[in-house]
C-alpha cells in the first residue's frame, strides 16, 4: 500500500490539486466567454438559430376574423387607434381602462381591420407583435442582456418601417423593468428615444390605477403615448356584444343559445356581479351557463341542447 508520506503520494496529491485548479480555471473562462458582451449576445444566438429578436422574445399576433372573436361596439376606440398610429410623431397609443372592459379586444379589432385592408395606406400590410415582458426578462443572467433584447426588438421594428406594431399588454411593467435596483436604465428609458421620434409604432394597455401609479409618474414616457380611455359598455351595448359572440359559443359548446338567455346574462351580471366590469362578467356568465347545460345534457343524453334564461339564472351568483 502507498503511504501518504511517500514521494509518490505527495506527487499524486500535487497533480490532483493542479488538475482541480486547471478545471476551475477552464470553467471560469467558459463562463466568462458566455457573459453578455460583444462576443456573445442574444442577437448572435438568434442569427445562428435563424430566429429574429421579436420571434424569440414575443409572440406574433397577426390576427384576422377567422382566429379572433368579432369586436362589437368599439369602432370609436379603433378609429382613434388608427388615427394615432398614422401620426408622424408620438404615434403610440395607451389604452387605459378597468380590467375586463375589453382593451385587448380593441387591439384584436385593429388587427382585423388591418387584415381586411380597412385602414389607411400607411397601415396596410402591418402586423401586430405582442411583446411579452416576462419572456424578455427571462434568462437575462448578466447585466446588459435585457437591454440588448429590448434594443434588438426596437431595431427590428424600425427596420420594418412601420409595418410592425408593438403591443405591450400591462404596459406599466416597462417602468423599472430590467432596472438595476432603481438604477437609471430600464425598458422605458430604452424605448423613449424611438417613441419620441416616431420610429416605431406601439400600443400599450393598462388599468387606470396602474397608469396613474407608474406611467404618469414618468412624465417623459407619458407624453410619448396618446391616452385612449376605454369605458365600460352599458347593459344594452353588452347585449349587442353577446349577440356578436353567440355563434362562436354555440359552435364551441355544440348547443343553441336563446336570445332571452343573452339578455338574462347581461341583466343578471349587472345585478349580482358587482366587483367586475362589462362585458367580461356577462361573457363569463353566458359561457358558464353553456358549459353547465352541456354537462347535464350529456349525462341525460339530450339530443337538442338549448340554453334558456333559467340556465343562466342557475349559474348566476346570488
Amino acid at each position: 500500500a502507498m503511504s501518504w508520506s511517500s514521494p509518490e503520494s505527495m506527487l499524486f496529491v500535487g497533480a490532483s490539486a493542479v488538475a482541480s485548479a486547471a478545471l476551475a480555471w477552464a470553467t471560469w473562462t467558459l463562463l466568462d466567454e458566455f457573459k453578455y458582451d460583444k462576443r456573445t449576445s442574444d442577437t448572435n444566438y438568434n442569427e445562428l438559430l435563424g430566429v429574429k429578436p421579436l420571434d424569440a422574445t414575443g409572440s406574433l399576433r397577426t390576427l384576422d376574423a377567422a382566429t379572433t372573436d368579432p369586436v362589437i361596439g368599439r369602432d370609436d376606440e379603433i378609429d382613434r387607434l388608427v388615427c394615432i398610429l398614422c401620426r408622424r410623431t408620438k404615434n403610440c397609443a395607451a389604452l387605459v381602462g378597468a380590467a375586463g372592459v375589453g382593451k385587448t379586444a380593441i387591439v384584436e379589432g385593429l388587427a382585423q381591420r388591418i387584415a381586411a385592408g380597412n385602414v389607411p395606406d400607411t397601415l396596410v400590410g402591418a402586423h401586430i407583435v405582442e411583446v411579452d415582458m416576462g419572456a424578455m426578462m427571462a434568462g437575462t443572467h448578466w447585466r446588459g442582456m435585457f437591454e440588448q433584447r429590448i434594443k434588438d426588438a426596437i431595431k427590428e421594428a424600425e427596420e420594418a418601417e412601420g409595418k410592425i406594431i408593438l403591443f405591450i399588454d400591462e404596459m406599466h411593467m416597462v417602468v423599472g423593468a430590467g432596472g438595476d435596483k432603481g438604477g437609471p436604465i430600464d425598458a422605458a428609458n430604452i424605448l423613449k428615444p424611438a417613441l419620441a421620434r416616431g420610429r416605431i409604432r406601439c400600443v400599450g394597455a393598462t388599468t387606470s390605477e396602474e397608469y396613474k401609479k407608474y406611467v404618469q409618474t414618468d412624465a417623459a414616457l407619458e407624453r410619448r403615448f396618446q391616452k385612449v380611455v376605454v369605458e365600460e359598455p352599458t347593459v344594452h351595448a353588452t347585449i349587442a356584444i353577446l349577440q356578436g359572440l353567440k355563434h362562436r359559443y354555440q359552435e364551441h359548446h355544440g348547443l343553441k343559445i336563446q336570445d332571452d338567455a343573452i339578455v338574462a346574462a347581461a341583466h343578471l351580471a349587472a345585478r349580482y356581479i358587482t366587483g367586475r366590469k362589462f362585458p367580461d362578467k356577462a361573457v363569463d356568465l353566458m359561457d358558464e351557463a353553456c358549459a353547465t347545460r352541456k354537462m347535464h345534457a350529456d349525462k341525460q343524453m339530450t339530443v337538442e341542447i338549448v340554453v334558456s334564461p333559467g340556465d343562466v339564472a342557475r349559474v348566476s351568483p346570488k
